[in-house]
Parts: structure tokens; sequence; C-alpha cells
């Protein structure tokens, strides 16, 4: 069981490198969202 984890990881992360040497932005939705939100918070941002 261990080993068909590590080769499903292994081929995920195989497929994710490959779309992104292609050039494929598979979360650009995403990431244009949270630049547009973290833009918008920048002052209250950092707090502990």
């Amino acid at each position: 069981m261990i080993k068909a984890n590590w080769l499903a990881g292994l081929l995920a992360l195989a497929l994710f490198s490959h779309a992104q040497y292609q050039g494929w932005s598979l979360f650009d939705r995403e990431a244009g969202a949270q630049t547009a939100r973290v833009a918008g918070t920048a002052g209250r941002g950092y707090h502990k």
C-alpha cells in the first residue's frame, strides 16, 4: 500500500511539473483572486 501511495504521489508530481513546464497554469484563476485579496489587506496583514 505504501508503494502505491509513493507511485501515486510521484505520478501527480510528474504531471504537475510537466504542466508547469508546458506553461499550463492549473491555478491561474485562484492565484489571481489571491493576489487581489492580499493587495486589499496589505495594511493589516501581519500580526502575532
